[in-house]
Formats: structure tokens, C-alpha cells, sequence
């Protein structure tokens, strides 16, 4: 069932402590993609993303307060980036990732900056993000470049 006006969504910043459960939910989303690509090395795969996601950039996202998923978003120079978007199996195919791009896209028309994010080829989040407007910019053998231009 799609997110409703009952469903209260927040977000707050990641503590430190949180992290460990927010690569839990990435490696529960992403791993079968990643391993199909270049295969899973625990190790790296930890290690990256604690280096490339530091809580202070790591934003949670609680609907009736349990928390169901977290996003990063950077600020570049000339647009932002999406290095994530994260969402528990339950909370998926709920409407929330389509209420939370929303979000960030109106974030970004009202910095006048467009939106640019990278996605495995083989993930079906590519066709869950086309459909928000999204378009390939650039891709190679492994994942699609894509970003979404301000109105």
C-alpha cells in the first residue's frame, strides 16, 4: 500500500552508532547486484562504504517511527549528488522512496541544481528512477550515470 497522509515519515541525521545498521541495509539491497558485477568482498565492501558514507552525511528514514531506510545526498559545485537511497524490504514498493526523491527533488529546484546519481546496470532501481524523470547521461559496462535537470 502506498505511503499515506497516516504514515508520518521523518528524517534525522545517522549517529555513528547507526552505521553499522545502515550497512546492513545496504548490503541487503545491493549485495546480489555487486556480487553479480564484480563479486562481494566483505572487507572492501564494509570498508567503503563506512569511508564513503560518514554519519554526518547519512540521513534515516523513520515512517510511524520505526526506521525504514536512510539516504545521502552531497552537494557538489554544480549539483547534488545521491550517493544513496536505502530502504528496508518491507518499506519498499510503499511510495516512500518515490515521497523521498520528491523531496530532494524539490531540494534541488530550489537550489537551481540538478540531481545526478549512479546505478548498477543490472539493479531495477534504473527504471524506479526513469520513471521520476530521470535520463542516462553516461554509462559503461557496469552502471548508468544518470541525472534529473531542475524545472
Amino acid at each position: 500500500m502506498p505511503a499515506s497522509h497516516h504514515d508520518q515519515l521523518s528524517f534525522r541525521k545517522a549517529e555513528i552508532e547507526e552505521m553499522d545498521w545502515a550497512y546492513l541495509l545496504f548490503k541487503e539491497g545491493l549485495q546480489q547486484y555487486i556480487a553479480q558485477t564484480w563479486g562481494w568482498n566483505e572487507l572492501f565492501q564494509r570498508h567503503s562504504f563506512l569511508a564513503n558514507l560518514p554519519a554526518s552525511s547519512f540521513v534515516i528514514i523513520t515512517r510511524n517511527s520505526e526506521d525504514v531506510g536512510g539516504y545521502c545526498l552531497k552537494h557538489k559545485t554544480d549539483h547534488l549528488y545521491l550517493e544513496m537511497l536505502l530502504l528496508t524490504a518491507p518499506a519498499q514498493r510503499q511510495g516512500i522512496g518515490t515521497h523521498v526523491m520528491n523531496l530532494l527533488i524539490d531540494q534541488a529546484n530550489h537550489e537551481d541544481l540538478p540531481i545526478r546519481l549512479s546505478v548498477l546496470r543490472n539493479n531495477p532501481a534504473h527504471l524506479f528512477y526513469r520513471r521520476l524523470g530521470f535520463d542516462v547521461v553516461a554509462e559503461d559496462n557496469f552502471r548508468y550515470e544518470m541525472s534529473l535537470q531542475g524545472t
